[in-house]
């Protein structure tokens, strides 16, 4: 049974397809569908946030938003937020006391399995959901140098047409500044470096200019996952001597994307 106007619904919700944060290819703006387990009809979301697992038990976690039935014409929507599973071998270790062990040991993925995986999630219609805007770098951005400073203009391109009212708002290819309101350095004890985007600036469809108050992060650490192999990545973080990662961004190497929230 669909939810009527007069009341939220509380829905149980299996994924299609497998999803997990081990997969690289994951990223903040993908669309993944679930279907209802009581009514099978299809539902899909965004990825609005995934925060990769790390060393010393960090658990991975995954945001999904903007949760609604695909053939249903009321704007009915909603969240979920799902830890990474608990790592045994981590917990085993903790309990006797192995600290140096435990501290290269990274925390548990999230994996939704289909038909095994089961989540509650209540759809309402209180607020429109936010617009995604995907965004990757059009520029080298790295801290390895002292080239990127406060205030600096970042500039990244947008990857595909983003929709308001049924119409084209904001054209594919457009180019978007992000201003750098925070850099922090790479340090030791697993320090990486980060640079922090308050807000971004872009020229929508019709010739205005558009400030989107839409922070995003970029991690030295966290950005690893799309940079090679996976299993290559403990190598690299390990071999200069527990250092953090600098961030290092090249375009024509690396296909990195972020997702950007415009409120509708």
């Amino acid at each position: 049974m669909l939810p009527t106007k007069a009341e939220d619904k509380m829905i149980t919700i299996t994924p299609i397809e497998k999803i997990s944060t081990s997969n690289k290819h994951l990223q903040e703006g993908n669309i993944v569908t679930f279907q209802d387990i009581n009514s099978k009809k299809t539902l899909k979301g965004i990825v609005k946030k995934i925060t990769p697992n790390g060393f010393m038990g960090k658990k991975a976690t995954l945001v999904i938003t903007n949760i609604h039935y695909i053939d249903y014409p009321d704007n009915y929507f909603g969240q979920i937020y799902i830890n990474g599973n608990e790592h045994e071998t981590y917990g085993d270790l903790a309990n006797v006391g192995i600290v140096p062990a435990i501290e290269l040991i990274r925390g548990g993925e999230v994996t939704l399995i289909p038909n095994k995986t089961k989540l509650t999630v209540f759809l309402n219609n209180k607020q429109k959901p936010d617009i995604p805007i995907k965004i990757s770098p059009n520029q080298r951005i790295s801290t390895s140098s002292d080239e990127i400073e406060l205030n600096d203009k970042l500039k990244f391109i947008v990857e595909n047409d983003v929709y308001k009212d049924n119409k084209i708002y904001i054209k594919k290819g457009s180019n978007i500044y992000g201003i750098v309101d925070y850099i922090s350095e790479n340090g030791w004890n697993y320090d990486s470096a980060e640079i922090n985007i308050k807000y971004f600036m872009v020229r929508t469809q019709d010739n205005k200019i558009l400030t989107i108050n839409s922070p995003i992060t970029i991690n030295g650490f966290e950005i690893l996952k799309y940079k090679g192999k996976r299993f290559l990545q403990f190598f690299n973080y390990i071999g200069t001597n527990f250092r953090g990662k600098e961030v290092d961004i090249i375009p024509s190497q690396d296909k990195i994307s972020f997702t950007l929230w415009l409120s509708n």
